[in-house]
């Protein structure tokens, strides 16, 4: 599987069927009741490595070297479409795999087919456009973050993709998000239910948030999950529209 998964986030173009489960407040989940004087602490912000899929548009700038680099792709705004293939092509070097590899990992890529032209070939490249299809494993996962959408995923194999739940991971509260970060928008569930009811499916722009503490209910989801997207800049309108993913390495 790749995170990408070969290793990126998502799915090929296959037609899967779509969450039987509509979303409506807690209906079906069976949170664990908490005291009403628990306190929530704010989570820690959980890193991110991006990775590149069909449908992004990324711009590679060969430092002193216009001709090497991503030619205009619309109205003189310079970027380099990634194909179905999964592939980038550039002047000279032609095609360059990039899909589920990070902008660094390209990066080094694109500077070493680049040896047989320049000496000392400087490269930077960000994503200028998000095009795949990706959902979002969030919460107390050992590496949390955004993956490519290639194939049907359920949400405890979601959890799989990040090394499996962290030592303090409440798997009695899974909260399962479709569209905006509200309570009405927030299904919870526990890694037994799911397993034993077969399990649900992602969809795209879908997030998977496993607690750290027991929620009395989907608004407590809410608050905790938007406290987490606040801290890594991710608008909270929405769990379909990313602004910026772009290799945040340890930062």
């Amino acid at each position: 599987m790749r995170f990408f998964l070969s290793p990126s986030p998502l799915y090929s173009q296959t037609s899967w069927g779509i969450l039987s489960l509509l979303l409506i407040g807690c209906a079906g989940a069976t949170p664990v009741e908490v005291g009403a004087n628990t306190t929530l602490p704010p989570p820690s912000p959980p890193q991110f490595d991006y990775l590149v899929g069909p449908g992004d548009v990324l711009r590679v700038n060969v430092a002193g070297e216009p001709e090497l680099s991503s030619a205009p792709y619309k109205a003189n705004v310079p970027g380099s479409p990634v194909g179905a293939s999964g592939a980038i092509q550039l002047p000279f070097i032609g095609v360059v795999p990039v899909s589920g590899k990070t902008v660094f990992q390209i990066k080094e890529d694109v500077e070493a087919r680049l040896l047989q032209y320049l000496k000392v070939p400087s490269v930077d490249v960000a994503v200028v456009e998000f095009g795949a299809k990706r959902f979002y494993v969030l919460g107390e996962v050992q590496k949390p973050g955004m993956f490519i959408l290639d194939r049907p995923i359920t949400a405890l194999q979601a959890v799989s993709l990040t090394g499996g739940f962290t030592p303090d991971a409440n798997r009695k509260q899974i909260a399962l998000i479709r569209g905006a970060v509200k309570a009405e928008n927030i299904a919870l569930f526990s890694a037994e239910r799911l397993t034993a009811e077969g399990n649900f499916a992602i969809a795209p722009g879908d997030m998977v948030f496993v607690g750290r503490h027991s929620w009395a209910g989907a608004s407590q989801v809410a608050r905790d999950l938007v406290s987490v997207l606040q801290l890594i800049s991710l608008p909270v309108g929405t769990a379909r529209d990313i602004a910026f993913f772009q290799d945040i390495r340890g930062q």
